[in-house]
């Protein structure tokens, strides 16, 4: 989604999350953060152009609310801001931004034992990246699956 969507320029694409963390105050409140990277392919073949390739990664840190939802799960909502740089190569012309970010997200955690849980996760990250040739609003959606290691 975003404007690299709107102008045929975002396939779906992957993303990964190199480190998504949080920390409960206690039990309840918290803090979440994430070291993130996405890339799409670009069809270029609507303009008679080689594919190419846009990506982007940031650090975002924010609020966590959990709430338990039974014996063993937990519901997260997390509010994260932060930094994005997005980078596009096309037939090769690239292009560079970085800019303020944002996230919304929501998840699951199942506990599988004492330290482990099982994380499904839906974020929505919207970032606006400029740069000397680029000034784009990038939207994303990332549904995410992992195992948590649980400090305490």
């Amino acid at each position: 989604i975003g404007e690299f969507k709107e102008e045929a320029f975002a396939n779906t694409g992957a993303n990964l999350s190199l480190i998504n963390f949080g920390y409960l105050f206690n039990g309840r409140f918290g803090i979440a953060a994430n070291w993130f990277g996405g890339a799409h392919v670009i069809d270029g073949s609507a303009f008679g152009i080689p594919d190419g390739m846009w990506s982007y990664g940031g650090l975002l840190a924010g609020p966590l609310v959990s709430s338990r939802i039974g014996n063993h799960a937990d519901f997260d909502a997390r509010l994260q801001i932060g930094y994005s740089a997005a980078n596009m190569d096309l037939e090769g012309y690239k292009v560079d931004g970085v800019g303020f970010a944002y996230s919304v997200g929501v998840g699951v955690r199942t506990h599988l034992a004492r330290k482990w849980s099982l994380s499904i996760n839906l974020d929505m990250l919207t970032s606006n990246n400029r740069g000397d040739y680029m000034e784009r609003k990038i939207q994303t959606v990332h549904p995410t699956v992992g195992l948590s290691y649980r400090l305490r």
